[in-house]
């Protein structure tokens, strides 16, 4: 699976994720198998591909900035590094990406994880996401995870929108990866050559999540965010009016339409933390992680973008009270 120059670089913030993978990497019991948990957009894929490179001799040991031009992660851009596999959702013929990875591929591991490292000690794959499974390539996981051979480490990412199977999670080291600071946001946006008259939006649009924020630009989606916020506002009145006005803005664009599912799953994750009635807060807590498991099907089987973001808003209806302005 290609990847693109611009997942190399400087990984901002996280230190604790990478200190710990560094101090695992010279202490001499390295574990073959690395969780990294983590909302869509936090960083996972950039630190995977950082901690790859240190693993196949690349980078320098201490400086999670690796670029493209480094010898190493060329190789891995190119696909033709023997001792790399990465494991995404491939594409079908319109570029689309397919709704799930194939099981396939992640049989197929046991096989690359079975001969020898062609050029040092180690053979890596990353596996960018669980969440992209089906339940026969979760359990696919389990062979390299349970008999790994010699020098084999696999780095599997998840964005907690589907469950990992406690077999699979017991046999990982688990690093929880979270949202960065305001600072290191600013950061992160700034490496990847966001417009500064744009950084502030950014900021707003995805709290936290540089590869999220960088996905929500263009007039489309300043459109959709206001459209959805308006609609959010009058969700109690019953104002047809501003809820079709988002359902036409969600529907201009991908972006757009994530955009206007994060703002709702974000504002029901703040009634969540708020609610004072723990069944009540219960409710509001469910509502938003079905309104993360619609978002990854909504892109994962080309979904009606305006049908889709009609189900986000009947499934905050049905809790009785609006979730206030994102």
């Amino acid at each position: 699976m290609e990847i693109e120059g611009r997942e190399f670089g400087a990984v901002a913030g996280h230190e604790a994720v990478k200190q710990t993978f560094l101090s695992a990497m010279t202490s001499g019991r390295f574990h073959h198998g690395w969780l990294l948990k983590g909302p869509r957009g936090v960083g996972k894929a950039r630190l995977a591909l950082q901690m790859a490179i240190r693993l196949l001799g690349g980078g320098q040991d201490t400086v999670f900035r690796t670029g493209a031009e480094d010898p190493v992660a060329r190789l891995l851009a190119a696909g033709s590094h023997p001792d790399f596999r990465m494991i995404r959702q491939p594409e079908d013929d319109k570029g689309k990406k397919k709704a799930e990875i194939p099981v396939e591929s992640v049989r197929e591991l046991a096989q690359f994880f079975s001969l020898r490292p062609a050029l040092g000690g180690r053979r890596v794959a990353i596996i960018d996401a669980l969440d992209e499974l089906n339940r026969f390539g979760a359990n696919a996981l389990l062979k390299p995870l349970e008999e790994p051979p010699p020098g084999a480490v696999l780095i599997l990412l998840s964005h907690g929108e589907r469950a990992v199977l406690p077999t699979v999670m017991s046999r990982c080291r688990v690093l929880s990866v979270a949202t960065l600071p305001e600072r290191e946001m600013r950061e992160a946006l700034a490496e990847a050559g966001a417009p500064a008259s744009r950084v502030e939006d950014l900021m707003r649009l995805a709290p936290g999540r540089p590869g999220r924020a960088l996905a929500f630009q263009g007039a489309d989606v300043e459109t959709a965010e206001k459209a959805v916020r308006a609609a959010l506002r009058s969700i109690n009145r019953l104002e047809g009016s501003a809820l079709h006005a988002a359902l036409t803005a969600a529907g201009k664009s991908d972006a757009a339409l994530g955009v206007s599912l994060d703002i709702l799953r974000r504002s029901v994750v703040r009634r969540a933390s708020s609610e004072a009635d723990p069944v009540l807060a219960g409710e509001f807590a469910a509502a938003a992680l079905d309104l993360g498991r619609l978002e990854a099907e909504a892109f994962e089987l080309h979904m009606d973008r305006a049908q889709t973001l009609a189900m986000a808003f009947g499934r905050i209806a049905r809790l009785g009270a609006a979730a206030g302005g994102g």
